[in-house]
């Protein structure tokens, strides 16, 4: 079995593959949605590498002065690289 990078499999399957999805998404990155039949919830799947980069992701995100002085630098480095040559 192969996981591609978004999967959708029912809570059955999963529970009879589980090693097999686990290897698969540890080492390609991957995300499995998890279904179960009569229901609408989902859940997913994912690496704890890939949850903590999302987790420091969010962490940046959320960290407003950070931010700010992420804009900054970004246009800082927009502004140097549309000025014309020789200036």
């Amino acid at each position: 079995m192969s996981v591609r990078h978004f999967e959708s499999y029912d809570c059955g399957h999963v529970s009879r593959s589980l090693d097999t999805l686990h290897d698969e998404v540890v080492r390609f990155k991957g995300r499995i949605e998890i279904t179960r039949n009569g229901c609408d919830d989902r859940c997913v799947l994912i690496s704890k590498a890939e949850l903590e980069a999302l987790e420091q992701a969010l962490a940046i995100l959320s960290d407003t002065d950070g931010v700010k002085s992420m804009g900054a630098q970004i246009a800082q480095l927009a502004a140097i690289c549309e000025a014309p040559a020789g200036v």
